[in-house]
């Protein structure tokens, strides 16, 4: 979400991050939607924040006068126990700052955001980068995690609506023996050597650079995303 805020609270946390030198990385439905994935917009400010920062941007917050969030959670920062949750607007909204250790990201990883509405400057996240965090939350979590299943959702759609065509035409689905059942294929193919080629030239840092594999495999159906190793599973070696 870049929209200024009709609050005046937060539009003034937001200044005061800036004059702070707050640094603040968009992160779930922003950064999802930046990457492609049509997710429809929330009026929630959600930030993975730096460690030795994040104590500041709370107090900055608090000071004026956003209150302590009590809605039922909905995004994975709200599942991990570590996030810090502000109510703010009516009908409420919220900020959300998750620190930025939690997620494995390093700052040598994030690319800053050129045009926004926001007062203040904001970070986002590389898909490679984005790919490799959502793996290490994947593989970290237990098969019925809530984290794990938002996460897995979230890394699908990401990759199928950045890599592949996801729009659907015509009244129906061919069917082998259609006459465009062969050009459908071969489009499929095509748009699948397409996407393998696009992510063998990613970018990763050398600490992410098993992700790639990974992201291979699932992409070209050699795994299936239900197949990734879990917690107390079978392990993937991550540099």
């Amino acid at each position: 979400m870049e929209d200024l805020p009709s609050d005046e609270r937060m539009l003034k946390t937001l200044n005061d991050f800036r004059d702070s030198n707050i640094t603040l990385v968009e992160w779930e439905t922003p950064l999802l939607q930046r990457l492609s994935y049509p997710l429809a917009p929330k009026p929630d400010f959600i930030f993975l924040v730096p460690d030795d920062q994040i104590r500041d941007a709370c107090d900055i917050a608090k000071a004026n006068g956003l209150l302590d969030s009590v809605q039922p959670p909905n995004y994975i920062s709200e599942h991990t126990n570590e996030c810090f949750r502000f109510a703010f607007g009516t009908p409420s909204s919220q900020l959300i700052l998750l620190p930025l250790s939690w997620t494995g990201i390093k700052m040598e990883e994030l690319v800053a955001v050129e045009n926004t509405n926001l007062p203040c400057s904001i970070w986002t996240i590389p898909i490679p980068a984005f790919c490799a965090a959502y793996l290490r939350m994947i593989m970290q979590e237990g098969p019925e995690s809530i984290i794990r299943i938002i996460a897995t959702a979230d890394l699908s759609g990401v990759v199928g609506y950045s890599l592949f065509d996801m729009s659907y035409e015509g009244s129906y689905m061919a069917a082998p023996g259609d006459d465009n059942y062969v050009e459908d294929e071969e489009k499929d193919a095509l748009e699948l050597e397409k996407a393998i080629d696009t992510m063998k030239q990613w970018n990763f840092i050398e600490s992410t650079e098993w992700a790639r594999d990974i992201m291979l495999q699932l992409v070209s159906g050699k795994l299936l995303y239900e197949f990734l190793p879990s917690k107390g599973g079978m392990e993937v070696s991550q540099g």
